[in-house]
């Protein structure tokens, strides 16, 4: 069997979906012979991508692997077919949002179509419009929310017209079914999947003091800088911290704008330092070096920063948001309560403090560490706090948690 995977990103290029189709390269490359038509430079760690053809889809690597999803539907449009002609590929995999293959199924194809769908344009649009007016907004996400309309009519053709799906949680799945009304012929949920290999509490690798490890608290964001990611939130309860605690902002994106609003706020670069890209190799290192890592957005389908977070043994903060709670309620560490909506950013900054405190009773360096998690409902009508470790916290001066409802699961899916 031959397999062809569609995707803008790459190791190490930064991006769940970038880690996603390079986990499932590596875990077909002893099944299948495997083929990554991608806009980024891959740089495969200890031979990962052996037997597997890493395609570029333009002329020149882009080695930062920021790729316009609409250049690279051009791309594809114009490479896979002759890729296609001279291997004849079985199976066409791709991965939506970015509706890669868009373009070229005007074309007459003889391979199998299976898209793994991670958001979609109606959860990102609706994540970045929980975000405050005054949050700095990317250029990218400007444009989707100014053409939403016409995009996600474009998307809801593109499902629809998709035979095989692959969603990442039930939440994305539901949602997707509802929104959509989109029925394929086969469709199952596979969540996201890590190497615990690298991933995991005894992977500390050299150098351990590379980001100015120290004994202050250190909390730590990883992710692309964007308003949807709920940063503002998280720089506002920053401010509300002890001035000893400061916070590691890891990803891409454009700092200036963050940069003006953790100013503006009061927090200096020695308690707000944004690091820009960190090499995938370096992430383990990183997230054990930190005391807790902090997840704010308003939207997720199953991120993969929660993933590695845990299976580093690091505490982990996250919004009760899709596919998140999913998460947290199999990993048997979350308890949802529902504050009054004026205590966002307050509510953060307590929920840090007992991730803080948890942390500091840790086991030492080599003993084994117990992955656990904490959310807060990142909406405007109140946030969710977890449990830390095992150990819940009542909360009777709350009112009860709404109810939510059930979403039938549609007939005919895996």
């Amino acid at each position: 069997m031959k397999v062809c995977i569609l995707t803008p990103e790459f190791l190490p290029a930064w991006g769940g979906v970038g880690t996603y189709a390079y986990n499932l390269a590596r875990g077909l490359q002893d099944r299948a012979e495997v083929h990554v038509l991608t806009g980024a430079a891959p740089t495969p760690v200890d031979g990962d991508l052996d037997g597997v053809q890493v395609h570029p889809a333009f002329r020149e690597w882009n080695s930062a692997g920021d790729v316009s999803p609409f250049r690279f539907q051009a791309a594809v449009f114009r490479r896979l077919p002759r890729l296609a002609q001279r291997h004849g590929f079985d199976i066409v995999h791709t991965n939506h949002a970015y509706m890669s293959d868009l373009l070229v199924r005007l074309r007459r194809r003889s391979a199998a179509t299976v898209v793994t769908v991670h958001p979609t344009l109606d959860t990102q649009v609706g994540g970045t419009a929980q975000a405050s007016r005054g949050a700095p907004r990317d250029g990218l996400e400007a444009r989707i929310a100014r053409w939403r309309v016409f995009l996600e009519a474009v998307e809801r053709h593109y499902l629809r017209g998709t035979p095989a799906m692959i969603f990442v949680s039930r939440w994305l799945r539901d949602r997707t079914f509802q929104s959509y009304r989109v029925r394929p012929q086969l469709s199952a949920v596979v969540p996201n999947a890590i190497d615990t290999e690298r991933l995991s509490p005894a992977a500390a690798a050299d150098g351990e003091d590379a980001w100015g490890s120290s004994d202050r608290p250190t909390l730590l964001f990883a992710g692309r800088l964007l308003a949807m990611k709920g940063l503002e939130t998280l720089l506002r309860a920053m401010a509300r911290l002890d001035p000893s605690v400061r916070l590691l902002l890891a990803g891409p994106g454009d700092q200036g704008p963050w940069k003006a609003l953790a100013y503006d706020l009061g927090l200096t670069s020695d308690r707000c330092e944004f690091l820009g890209r960190v090499p995938y190799e370096s992430m383990p290192t990183l997230y054990r070096q930190v005391d807790a890592v902090v997840l704010p957005s308003f939207t997720e389908s199953c991120p993969m920063v929660a993933l590695e977070a845990m299976a580093c043994g690091t505490p982990l903060l996250a919004a009760d948001v899709g596919g998140v709670c999913g998460m947290e309620r199999r990993a048997g560490s979350s308890r949802p309560v529902t504050p009054t909506p004026s205590c966002r950013a307050s509510r953060l900054s307590s929920e840090t403090r007992l991730a803080r405190n948890a942390s500091a009773s840790e086991p030492a360096h080599g003993q084994k560490r117990t992955p656990r998690s904490i959310g807060w409902r990142n909406r405007r009508s109140g946030f969710t706090s977890g449990s830390l470790g095992g150990r819940r916290r009542e909360r009777r001066d709350r009112q009860p948690a709404p109810v939510r409802r059930r979403l039938r699961r549609p007939r005919g899916t895996l």
